[in-house]
């Protein structure tokens, strides 16, 4: 079966063949510590490869998928690209002679190993973005997802060699980078598996409602059942799961009346404009407003029972330049106050509104405490807490940043590199006042930023410069906590 590696490997420039022995070495052998994700096709783990960060998607073992089919389908992946489609940087595919025992007698059997590697997302997948009320992002971010998911889907569909029906397009499957660019995971997989073998995956997860009924009862297939599935995401993320539920369960109702699902649009174009009035700085306008109204409208329409009700991919994208166009003409005659990056905010509840994990910066380091600091305060006197950081990477080096009041607190050190598996302690004091706030109060924050350098990079190159210029910067906030002695 050599000829299969052999064609594929010199088949592209772009996806290269890794060893399997590589690909367990930068996993940690496939260790649970290195797992990201679980999937219908295969578990996912994150390495370090030629200084570059991946996402190896080590693939069930599927029987009766011969070496052609797995071919011809790892050809249509390497094909595909697209600004909002993950993209494949390696592949594996190795036999193993192991001896298991059959019949009480231990005999040499073929295992086939089949690994796909793609760009790492920092931002990892869009699920982790969603609440039972909505994205949990902001209303510009959240339309740039929505925006570039429907690209992305309509890339597939139309195909540059041959339609790419996606069939199990769900939130897990929709993976952002650190920009919260979406891009569409997974695709050609379903073909690749079966769509039965997707479907029971799917059931067994609990995420059958991704999938429409036509293709639930009677495996239908056409370009319409992704078309359902983008609508059932972008339902999820303008109300949330419960919202989808509500009108699901409306829908289903002798009274549903347009005047029903006009009340549905109206509520979640006040939970939105809401939202956005309660961020600082941010001007909720009619331009958000026509946003949402027709995001919510499309979703609904790609969600009919009906297949033939649902609009097609081309018809999607027309109505979202469209809206752009109009959104430009208010926003040329209105411009929006520019709103701050979060670096440039260290102080203010409103920096508190970023959607990180506190205690994990980009999975790199590892923080103690994980969501305060807190201090034992005492008139006149310092006050001194510890921050513990851990790289967690196995081959970088992670230079960090300390931020906060300093006037009011010193952070020894305040900045730093930390090697793979080590760690630093970082000293803050508050410096000594005479009186607390009232009712220990305290609005303070502290801001740690991350980022990865070579093992040549040094402390002194960590500039404001420096930070300003980095890209790909990790960016955490602790809020800081007084508490008095006797609590």
């Amino acid at each position: 079966m050599e000829y299969l590696f052999e064609k594929m490997s010199s088949s592209d420039k772009d996806a290269k063949p890794i060893q399997l022995h590589l690909l367990k070495t930068i996993t940690e052998d496939f260790s649970e510590k290195m797992k990201v994700g679980s999937g219908g096709y295969g578990e996912v783990y994150k390495g370090v490869l030629n200084g570059d960060e991946i996402a190896v998607k080590k693939l069930f073992p599927v029987p009766g998928l011969n070496d052609e089919a797995f071919e011809n389908e790892f050809r249509n992946l390497k094909k595909v690209q697209h600004e909002n489609i993950i993209r494949m940087i390696g592949y594996c595919y190795e036999i193993a002679h192991k001896d298991v025992e059959y019949e009480g007698k231990l005999v040499f059997s073929a295992v086939i190993e089949r690994a796909l590697c793609f760009e790492y997302m920092k931002g990892g997948s869009l699920a982790k973005h969603i609440s039972d009320k909505s994205c949990i992002l902001d209303w510009p971010t959240t339309y740039k997802i929505i925006h570039g998911t429907c690209e992305g889907l309509h890339y597939l569909h139309k195909g540059q060699v041959q339609k790419i029906f996606h069939l199990d397009l769900k939130p897990d499957n929709v993976l952002l980078d650190e920009n919260f660019v979406p891009k569409i995971g997974d695709f050609g997989l379903s073909k690749l598996f079966g769509t039965s073998y997707t479907h029971q995956i799917s059931a067994m997860k609990g995420t059958v409602g991704f999938m429409p009924q036509e293709y639930i009862h009677n495996r239908k297939v056409s370009p319409k059942n992704d078309v359902f599935s983008l609508g059932v995401i972008i339902f999820h993320m303008m109300a949330g799961e419960k919202g989808y539920g509500d009108y699901w369960d409306a829908r289903r109702r002798p009274n549903f009346s347009k005047l029903i699902q006009q009340d549905f649009i109206d509520s979640v174009q006040e939970y939105w404009k809401t939202k956005m009035q309660a961020t600082k700085g941010y001007r909720w306008d009619e331009a958000d407003l026509l946003g949402v109204t027709k995001c919510i409208d499309m979703a609904m329409r790609c969600v009919e029972d009906d297949r033939d009700k649902r609009p097609y991919m081309t018809e999607i994208i027309s109505e979202l330049k469209e809206l752009d166009s109009k959104v430009g003409e208010m926003l040329n005659k209105d411009p929006k106050p520019t709103i701050h990056p979060l670096r440039n905010c260290v102080n203010g509840l409103g920096a508190l509104k970023q959607n990180k994990s506190p205690n994990n910066l980009g999975k790199d380091i590892v923080v103690d405490p994980s969501l305060e600091l807190c201090f034992p305060f005492e008139p006149n006197k310092d006050i001194r807490c510890c921050l513990q950081l851990i790289n967690k990477a196995a081959s970088s080096h992670i230079a960090f940043n300390i931020n906060t009041d300093v006037e009011k607190y010193l952070a020894q050190p305040h900045k730093g590199i930390i090697a793979p598996y080590s760690k630093c302690y970082i000293t803050l004091t508050l410096r000594e006042e005479e009186v607390a706030l009232p009712n220990m109060q305290c609005f303070d924050m502290l801001v740690v930023q991350t980022v990865r350098v070579s093992k040549h990079f040094t402390s002194d190159e960590i500039t404001q410069d420096f930070l300003q210029n980095i890209s790909a910067m990790d960016e955490v906030i602790w809020p800081i906590h007084y508490v008095g002695l006797d609590q």
